[in-house]
């Protein structure tokens, strides 16, 4: 009996630690908190509630950000599979931003929202496409910077449990 349940612990795999805010439910408890943004796919026009987190979760959705006064589209790399999936491995990422360049978000913070947008605080990571995902040696290669994102384009936000 002993060895089956330590065969079994020793087996046991998985892990969550993602929660989902609809775009709808974000409010002033939210404001403040770290979020990893999930944009609408460009084809759903529908707002059903699926039954499981990662259906809300589409693959490689991208959108458009202004970010430095000029236009760069980001698109959604996510690490989630059937029984797992962790906070930290899911990030927005840009792969034509300078010669060379990639950069990536791996943190949001919702500064302020109204009805119809949100302002958030992106945390933006510029790495040198090259050197297989290591940091770039240019001088502004960590920055933060303030949007204002539509809610229309969202369909929510990831949340840590």
């Amino acid at each position: 009996m002993l060895l089956f349940i330590l065969g079994n612990h020793c087996f046991s795999q998985g892990g969550w630690d993602i929660g989902f805010l609809p775009i709808d439910s974000i409010d002033q408890d939210v404001v403040g908190n770290d979020v990893k943004l999930d944009f609408k796919n460009q084809s759903d026009t529908t707002k059903t509630i699926p039954k499981f987190l990662m259906n809300f979760i589409g693959l490689e959705d991208s959108v458009t950000i202004l970010l430095d006064g000029k236009k760069i589209e980001f698109k959604e790399k996510r690490n989630i599979h059937l029984d797992w999936g962790f906070y930290d491995e899911q990030f927005l990422e840009c792969t034509n931003y300078r010669n060379n360049e990639t950069i990536r978000i791996y943190h949001s913070v919702i500064e302020e929202q109204n009805d119809d947008s949100i302002l958030v605080r992106l945390y933006i990571e510029v790495y040198n496409r090259h050197r297989k995902g290591k940091k770039s040696k240019s001088t502004d290669r960590r920055y933060c910077e303030s949007v204002w994102i539509p809610k229309e384009v969202l369909s929510g936000v990831m949340i840590k449990e």
